[in-house]
């Protein structure tokens, strides 16, 4: 008999139910064929009167709804209780069915209905606001034979999780979830296999290839990127971000791999709150620079700690400042320099962790100052054997140029500079009016950047194992050419294999992985973008068809026969091994090793220099071999104590660099050809030739104890000792406290604020140091500038120091984390504010001590205070289309606080006490005299003369920045865009010569002072030194005219993909495949339009100045890839 769910009970009371069985089964058999009289009726009528019925569908009514261990029943009467509709079943055929377990989640009925059903052997129809469950008819079954699996899904660590939903990809007719343990059941066709989607919810879905081998599988989900249950990688061990005391930004594989990008630092830009990254320029292997929560020291370097895989990874050069630059001894090409990440393939990341503050940070002690990268790599999963490969291909090009004059204006310009100055045009002071051709023109930017590079990249990825052992092997081409004039570019070639192994009784594990690249540079000799300003008609072929040399002018053609060519090989090995003493005791030791070996040539042929010099070939060989170990043997504890849980751990590190080099120049060539052979040089002469060694150690330990999930506290403590300083103080402690507070579970929040799922306030406080310094600077220190009597002689340099000691930061932070409509929003607010002193600089001594200069800790504090915001949503989500946003913005404060006796030091005339210290001081532009075009400044010391008195101080940093991101799905597609936005104050007119002079102009000179145009607010043109509108050039660039809002807004990547259907694939024996295409650097909106791109930091510049420094470097590359994904 069929019943309502919500009704049965209360039928039980009519008193056909005590009656005689005779009576009940004649009223039963009444009952039934009533029923169905009726259910046929009310058919007939819905169908006859369609159009006036007004019954939910089951496709578009939604539950939010969820079920754990119970029955079809119970489940049936959840739904009515959330919904219009009643159902209508037999008991019998329902109650033989075990419990079931549903994760809470909006659905509609019917796909509700399909979860709980499936596997059953039921069926339902919906009849206006009745729902009828009965069993299928014995027809509608197929006779196959079935294998049936068994399968269990944990978290990214091995936890069970309940309540995941499983589906059979292409078949709307099955699904189940996991039970309490994690485990599942489902039936295979002999001889077939079947893709199940694997979902949670804050997890990311899995498809997961089965067959009838597949028994016992174990399926591992990774948390979705900035859910609460996302485990973020931080010092020393993992939490969940919800538990995190700390702050930490991350990025997730899916972010990196849908960027065409060589460098994985490069796929950064913009997407983390208080991290600031500048590519150097845009020429191929070109470096990254990487900026945490903004500049800390005066002197030092500040590049952030990397470690990958739990090794740091300390690769960079040992300069002062330190830079992760790894040119040999000063020896680069146009790209300015070798970056050791671009010896990294991205597409070989997990996941990379930014550490911003001293809760994160402090447990890398001296390191962690300036902030900590952790980049984890790809393991490999348990299961079968799985084939993946990688196909794209592209182009490059600069997205935009500036614009210059044409021919015409440009002779224009220049007559009316010579008019302007009373001075008549001559062979000498203007060739190009009275000698080259006035008919002919080059466009310099087109010519030498215009071209389009050509990007192809491929790689192919192994990996599989079992519950025990697992691999991952990767290995990939990429080679990508440049858009100078000529065969230049980048050719790198990777592999990586990473092992995981654990033992039957999971006591041991161990994991092992090495990488290798070989990477290939072949470029001009120095950057040809600033060429852009020749004048239009410069001739680049005399009439004899040589290059043509011209006073005062470098031929770029013969800059471009310069060559620069760079070999690196690097190999990094990484090892850990871990052992669970007892219950909740492990031992765990790190080891690694790195190995970097730079070969680098720059070739200065005859025929590249002016013949109407002292010409001859020459060539600079330089090499630099770099070695790093590192040991880090640990123990943690972990103990639950009632609802309270005490995580412990306590470790020491080993490490040592050793670097060695030689820089040798050879000259007297008599062949160009072969330049590039050491043996060929008539004379040889060894410039630098040295071997550095660098050690340090550290003890360290971390203390944290979580109550209830609830109320959260984290200690560290870490004593570091570095060769760097001086025996008085060779060691220092560093530590931090971190708190959090979980309100939204506090019972009070639950009752009151039922919107709010999630909401933590945390804080934390603690020291940290920073070590980039160059070694050995506590030593007296000699120099070899200055000849005695025709021979070398050692001259003192600085006097020695041996107390030189640790710069400091004491790190402060607050923030407050939320979440809303089930973590639909979630929202982040963090507040810093970090104070680093003890800044080591070089203080002048008086010239008759001998030496020049006197390396000392001084008490000139710098802060960095700033706020971050982040904002993710998830604004749409339905069964084919979803819609997700995320936005971060950072707002940045920058000053020195103090500098005692700054006025006697080398930096009185570059910071000032109260203002930030990437300051630049600047004339006010008022205008323009009208009387005769001389630009006019303002006069602030009132004496009646312009000098450097007159200037004021303007912040060169970047007083906000962020990015915003939207992915879309429909079906199989998903499109992403992201735009980074940055505004900031820097150059926004390139000025190099001052207009009327022998090189071209951008077309704001178009509206220039003439007699004739006297109202106007652009200086005149003047083409000689010494008249009245020269002379006001000479403070034009170092003012406001030039300086200005170099804001920016950049499309900086889309995203575009398709995942086949597989069942278009299952011919082909391809379990998954997917086409993309891929955009970086698209499109730039700016009020700057005179800089190639206002975000490029050129070569020494701090990143985020962009051009500060007037100069034009290429500028990172708009790139369009196009590929394939495919998996077997």
């Amino acid at each position: 008999m069929y019943f309502s769910a919500q009704s049965a009970e209360g039928w039980k009371k009519y008193v056909f139910f005590n009656t005689s069985p005779s009576t009940r089964y004649y009223t039963r058999l009444l009952m039934r064929i009533s029923l169905i009289t009726a259910i046929v009726l009310t058919t007939s009528l819905h169908y006859l009167f369609a159009s006036d019925v007004n019954a939910q569908s089951i496709k578009e009514t939604r539950v939010s709804i969820g079920f754990e261990n119970e029955t079809i029943s119970s489940a049936i009467k959840k739904i009515e209780q959330g919904s219009k509709f009643r159902f209508l079943y037999r008991k019998n055929e329902i109650s033989e069915f075990k419990a079931i377990t549903l994760p809470l989640k909006q659905r509609s009925v019917e796909e509700t209905l399909d979860m709980i059903l499936s596997g059953t052997g039921l069926t339902y129809t919906q009849v206006d606001d009745k729902i009828l469950i009965s069993k299928l008819p014995v027809e509608q079954k197929e006779n196959i034979k079935d294998v049936r699996l068994a399968a269990m899904v944990t978290d990214e660590v091995g936890n069970p999780l309940p309540g995941v939903s499983i589906r059979i990809k292409g078949d709307n007719g099955f699904s189940t979830a996991s039970d309490q343990n994690g485990h599942f059941y489902v039936n295979v066709p002999e001889g077939k296999s079947l893709i199940l989607l694997v979902s949670y919810i804050g997890y990311v879905t899995r498809e997961i290839t089965i067959n009838e081998q597949s028994n016992n599988l174990k399926i591992s989900l990774f948390p979705e990127s900035g859910s609460l249950n996302e485990v973020q990688i931080i010092g020393y061990g993992t939490t969940k971000r919800k538990l995190n005391t700390g702050s930490v930004a991350s990025i997730s594989t899916k972010d990196i791999d849908n960027q065409p990008v060589a460098n994985p630092l490069a796929a950064l830009a913009g997407r983390m709150a208080g991290v600031l990254i500048a590519q150097n320029n845009g020429v191929p292997g070109s470096t990254v620079q990487v900026q945490i929560r903004g500049q800390n020291s005066l002197s030092s370097g500040g590049i952030p700690l990397y470690v990958i895989d739990g090794v740091p990874f300390t690769n960079f050069n040992g300069g002062s400042p330190a830079t992760d630059n790894l040119n040999a001894f000063g020896t680069s090409g146009a790209s300015g320099g070798i970056s050791p990440f671009g010896m990294i393939n991205p597409s070989d990341i997990e996941r990379i962790d930014v550490l911003k503050d001293a809760d994160a940070t402090a447990i890398y002690g001296s390191r962690g100052a300036n902030g900590v990268v952790l980049i984890t790599t790809k393991k490999g999963n348990s299961g079968r054997v799985r084939v993946s490969a990688n196909m794209m291909t592209g182009f490059t090009e600069v997205n935009r140029f500036i614009p210059v004059l044409g021919l015409q204006d440009y002779l224009a310009l220049r007559r009316e500079a010579f008019a302007n100055d009373n001075v008549v045009p001559n062979a000498t002071n203007a060739p190009d009016l009275t000698v080259w051709d006035q008919n002919s023109s080059t466009d310099f930017q087109k010519m030498l950047i215009g071209n389009r590079g050509q990007l192809n990249q491929f790689q192919a990825s192994l990996s599989g194992g079992n519950e025990q052992t697992r691999f991952f092997f990767n290995s990939a081409y990429r080679n990508e050419t440049g858009v100078f004039l000529g065969d230049n570019g980048n050719k790198r070639f990777s592999s990586r294999l990473n092992l995981d192994h654990t033992s039957l009784n999971k006591k041991f594990g161990a994991s092992f992985s090495v990488s290798y690249s070989n990477d290939n540079t072949s470029l001009p000799a120095s950057d040809v973008s600033s060429a852009y300003n020749l004048p239009p008609n410069l001739p680049l072929y005399g009439a004899n068809g040589r290059l043509f040399w011209a006073t005062g002018f470098t031929n770029p053609l013969a800059t471009l026969l310069k060559k620069y060519t760079g070999v690196t090989n690097n190999l990094i090995a990484n090892s850990n091994i871990t052992y669970a003493i007892l219950p909740g005791l492990n031992a765990k030791a790190n080891f690694g090793y790195t190995t970097t070996r730079i070969e680098q040539v720059n070739t200065d042929p005859a025929s590249s220099q002016n013949p109407a010099n002292n010409i001859v070939s020459s060539a600079t060989f330089a090499n630099t071999t770099a070695q790093n170990w590192n040991i880090e043997p640990t123990l943690d504890y972990s103990k639950s104590m009632g609802q309270g849980k005490l995580t412990a751990l306590i470790g020491t590190s080993f490490q040592q660099n050793t670097s060695n080099g030689t820089s040798i120049f050879g000259t007297n060539y008599s062949v160009e050809e072969l330049l590039g052979t050491l043996s060929a040089a008539g004379t040889v002469t060894v410039r630098y030739n040295n071997i550095v060694k660098y050690k340090y150690n550290a003890v360290f330990a971390k203390l944290n104890y979580d109550w209830k999930e609830k109320y959260l506290i984290n200690a560290t403590f870490r004593r570091d000792g570095s060769s760097r300083f001086g025996p008085n103080n060779r060691f220092g402690n560093f530590g931090a406290i971190g708190a959090a507070w979980i309100f939204s579970s506090e019972d009070f929040m639950k009752d009151n604020l039922s919107f709010l799922s999630f909401g933590k306030l945390r804080a934390s406080f603690g020291k940290t140091g920073n070590d980039q310094i160059s070694n050995y600077i506590y030593l007296p220190l000699y120099s070899t500038t200055n000849p005695y009597l025709g021979n070398a002689a050692l001259l003192p340099n600085t006097l020695p120091n041996e107390s030189i000691r640790w710069e400091t930061t004491n790190k402060l932070d607050l923030a407050i984390d939320l979440g809303f409509l089930k973590d639909r929003i979630s929202f982040t607010a963090n507040y810093y504010r970090n104070r680093s002193s003890d800044q080591i600089t070089s203080n002048a001594v008086a010239f008759q001590s001998g030496y020049n200069s006197y390396t000392q800790n001084l008490p000139a504090v710098i802060q960095n205070k700033g706020l971050e915001l982040d904002l993710n949503t998830t604004n749409i989500v339905s069964k084919d289309f979803s819609w997700k946003s995320s936005l971060n913005l950072t707002f940045t404060d920058n000053k020195l606080l103090a500098f005692p006796d700054l006025a006697k030091s080398f930096f009185a005339s570059s910071y000032i006490v109260g203002e930030p210290i990437n300051l630049i001081r600047l004339y006010n532009f008022l205008g323009v005299n009208p009387a005769n075009g001389t630009a006019t400044y303002e006069d602030r010391d009132g004496n009646g003369i312009i000098n450097q008195n007159d200037r004021y101080v303007a912040d060169l940093g970047t007083p906000f920045f962020g990015g915003f991101n939207n992915t879309f799905s429909y079906k199989g597609f998903e499109l992403g865009i992201f735009l980074q936005f940055n505004h900031r104050f820097g150059v926004d007119q390139i000025l190099n010569t001052r207009p009327g002079a022998l090189v071209n102009q951008n077309d704001y000179w178009l509206g220039r002072w003439t007699p004739s145009n006297p109202s106007s607010n652009i200086p005149g043109s003047s083409a000689n030194a010494g008249t009245p509108i020269a002379a006001s050039y000479n403070f034009f660039t170092q003012s406001n005219a030039v300086y200005g809002d170099a804001s920016y807004l950049k499309l900086r990547s889309v995203n575009l993909s398709y995942t086949i259907p597989t069942q278009w694939l299952k011919h082909l024996k391809v379990s998954n495949a997917s086409i993309f295409a891929q955009g970086q650097n698209l499109y730039t909106w700016a009020r700057n339009r005179y800089t190639l791109d206002t975000e490029t930091t050129v070569q020494g510049g701090p990143p985020g100045l962009g051009t500060g420094t007037i100069g034009q470097v290429l500028p990172p590359l708009r790139t369009i890839a196009f590929g394939i994904n495919c998996s077997f």
